[in-house]
């Protein structure tokens, strides 16, 4: 929920710290009269560099901002990623500038690429990709901008919070060169960006720009620590010499402090468990406990990433034999992708007695997971331990994980050697067979240990009932007149369990001993057998929970995400 626009009031403490009194009179006088003419939507992901959902976001809100709430001019600002991008996909803007950063001056160019839109009604956006050499030079596999060729962690975090503190530093001159210098919004995405909230200001007061705010949205609560000493390559000089003291502060420690709105998160549930789950409180964000719960943190929950599937022409209006109809058809797609699509990275059978899938009674349940194989968030090794309990040909699992290390496969080969014939694995992104699986599969797992907000509607919209843990969007997303949510046991949700879950990230087969991990699956497991008995033994049931979910996927728009956004954009005058 978001704020009541009375109630919330900005946080001036850290501005205090970095700013003399005058300086913060003309920032706070330039908030007052601040105009919302430009949304600069800022990310480190975008639709040619892809990791989690931020980029699916990017790629869906903008013109929604901007046609909903007629803002005149809605932008992205993002890296441009030399070696996983293709350069000829951009235009060249013919603007560069030069910007300082660890002493040396840097040279930045500016692409473009040019969005032609059709929802909700025709328009463009102009999405700018920032090049400098020496930066943003993420190289893997899978083209993730925040992957890079090396497996020494410590390097590898210090590369990114280098070209995330870069990033920051050049955001703002390069409004300046593109034209753009007041009434701008800078809408902050991840801990990548969150210091812009500082160069933004620094901007005003050297008046690169004339006026401007910024709000943030954690799509995660990921963070990044900052030296002093780098911090203050963002600062003027003399100010830089203030940043002293024993322990530095986070990105997020100082980003959400010089925001100028209410912080926000992309679901309701997940906002609410940044200050009072386990995981978040003493794991991953105990240092943000205090910021976060003195201004608090608002949920806006995600659109719809795909619309309803065109199987399914009269959504929640079918009948139930015509949505049996539907389904089996998509089921036989599927089976026939199964036994004929077979790229050379796919291992595991599927069988049925021990010949063809095709066979595949209608009653034996297809279960799918999807996305990519992140060992501490996404809980592929929960389901892989579930499926072991199982009898061969009492369930099929197709499971489509995006690695970056090959060893993170290794509980799934032994998992399907153990389970062959009921398992089969694709490690890469399917070339064909993607939406046959989306809504053909009897149900779509996510075992999630979090989800800020999660695809659940994804499987909805594609006639397909979803089987989730009751945590972040996923809560917000099924009940139980659509799908099937549960939870492990609280008392094995303890800090030593939790610490060792995400020690042992590398090599997940360590886990089988964790008593939290053995609940987890052990839930799982148990709500699987119900849902599988609901397919089979009361089938108006499982054919009504589809029916169910595409009236619950609708509900998810981006039209109703940008109004609220607006509302937080609004209250970047408030002072």
């Amino acid at each position: 929920m978001l704020p009541n626009p009375d109630s919330w009031k900005k946080n001036w403490a850290l501005m205090r710290t970095l700013y003399t009194s005058d300086e913060i009179t003309s920032i706070a006088e330039r908030l007052k009269k601040l105009k919302i003419d430009t949304v600069a939507f800022c990310s480190f992901e975008s639709r040619f560099a892809r990791s989690g959902g931020l980029a699916a976001v990017t790629t869906n809100i903008l013109p929604y901002l901007k046609e909903t709430n007629s803002i005149p001019s809605v932008i992205l600002l993002t890296p441009f990623y030399s070696r996983i991008m293709d350069e000829t996909r951009l235009q060249s803007t013919s603007i560069s500038f030069k910007t300082t950063f660890n002493r040396k001056e840097v040279n930045v160019e500016i692409f473009e690429y040019t969005w032609e839109y059709e929802h909700p009604v025709r328009g463009t956006i102009k999405e700018y990709y920032l090049r400098a050499d020496g930066f943003f030079e993420a190289q893997n596999k899978i083209n993730d901008p925040y992957m890079y060729d090396t497996l020494d962690e410590s390097l590898k975090s210090a590369v990114q919070s280098d070209n995330a503190l870069f990033f920051c530093k050049a955001v703002p001159p390069a409004m300046n060169a593109l034209g753009i210098r007041k009434n701008i919004i800078f809408h902050l995405n991840e801990w990548q960006t969150a210091l812009i909230s500082l160069t933004a200001k620094e901007a005003m007061l050297n008046s690169t720009l004339e006026s401007c705010a910024t709000v943030q949205t954690m799509h995660n609560s990921y963070d990044s620590g900052v030296p002093w000493s780098s911090l203050s390559t963002l600062l003027n000089p003399s100010r830089g010499k203030k940043l002293t003291g024993p322990v530095a502060l986070s990105t997020y420690q100082i980003g959400l402090q010089l925001i100028d709105a209410p912080v926000t998160t992309v679901s309701d549930h997940f906002s609410d468990e940044l200050t009072t789950d386990t995981l978040q409180t003493a794991h991953y964000a105990p240092h943000l406990q205090n910021i976060m719960k003195a201004g608090g943190v608002h949920g806006v929950n995600n659109g719809m990433f795909i619309g309803l599937s065109p199987e399914f022409p009269k959504a929640e209006k079918h009948t139930l034999d015509e949505i049996r109809k539907i389904k089996l058809k998509m089921r036989k797609a599927l089976l026939r992708v199964l036994s004929t699509y077979n790229p050379p990275e796919r291992f595991g059978e599927l069988t049925y007695k021990g010949k063809t899938i095709n066979k595949l009674p209608d009653d034996v349940p297809v279960l799918a997971m999807s996305g990519r194989l992140d060992t501490i968030q996404k809980g592929y090794d929960i389901l892989l331990r579930a499926i072991e309990k199982f009898d061969e040909d009492e369930i099929k699992v197709v499971l489509t994980p995006m690695p970056v290390r090959l060893s993170d496969l290794d509980y799934f080969y032994e998992i399907a050697c153990k389970c062959r014939g009921n398992v089969t694995v694709f490690p890469v992104r399917l070339q064909k067979g993607y939406h046959e699986l989306q809504t053909g599969a009897t149900f779509g797992i996510m075992p999630s240990i979090y989800e800020p907000f999660g695809a659940a509607v994804e499987y909805m919209a594609s006639g397909t009932v979803n089987i989730g843990r009751a945590t972040g969007g996923l809560v917000d997303q099924i009940d139980s007149t659509c799908g099937f949510l549960y939870k492990e046991p609280a008392v094995f949700y303890t800090g030593e369990n939790i610490n060792d879950f995400v020690g042992s990230a590398h090599i997940v087969q360590t886990r089988k001993l964790n008593p939290w991990v053995q609940s987890m699956s052990d839930s799982l497991y148990e709500v699987l057998k119900k849902a599988i008995d609901v397919y089979r033994n009361n089938t108006d049931e499982y054919y009504q929970m589809i029916l169910d979910g595409f009236k619950k996927a609708v509900q998810f728009s981006w039209d109703k995400s940008s109004k609220k956004y607006y509302e937080v954009y609004r209250m970047t005058s408030r002072i």
